[in-house]
């Protein structure tokens, strides 16, 4: 089965080290270069976008991993941390990101399907199998 589809997102010079993010039908978005590299502070800039791709995306393929080997868990939280930094013939790039997900259960019996889901959505992830840069995951499963 062979699966294509397009992905569009414009944006647009506003002043300054500002834009407006355009995706078709969605809500505009404010950009910035961020401010250790002289952007304005309190505005999202594409080193935000990015890191949020990865740990929105690790969010939903986990959700489908977790309905497909039958795991259930009473909550879900996940925070990603990414490194920016020089790399020889390259730039600034990011090198590192980790992934911290936070899975609460109600019995202890699901750990180890939880685990595996946790698993199979670093496998799946579609934007981490687009990067170049090491991801790393470090989840916590705990009864509540």
């Amino acid at each position: 089965m062979e699966i294509s589809h397009t992905y569009e997102a414009s944006v647009r010079w506003s002043g300054e080290r500002r834009g407006t993010l355009v995706v078709e039908g969605k809500a505009k978005l404010d950009v910035s270069t961020p401010p250790e590299f002289g952007g304005p502070p309190g505005v999202i800039s594409p080193e935000d976008l990015f890191v949020a791709s990865v740990v929105s995306c690790y969010l939903t393929t986990f959700l489908a991993m977790a309905d497909k080997v039958r795991a259930s868990f009473v909550n879900f939280s996940c925070r990603a941390e990414a490194t920016l930094e020089k790399v020889e013939g390259v730039g600034l790039a990011f090198t590192t990101i980790v992934l911290k997900p936070k899975v609460g259960i109600a019995d202890l019996s699901e750990e180890r399907s939880l685990n595996r889901a946790m698993k199979l959505a670093m496998k799946h992830c579609l934007v981490t199998n687009s990067m170049t840069c090491e991801v790393v995951l470090e989840p916590t499963i705990q009864v509540v």
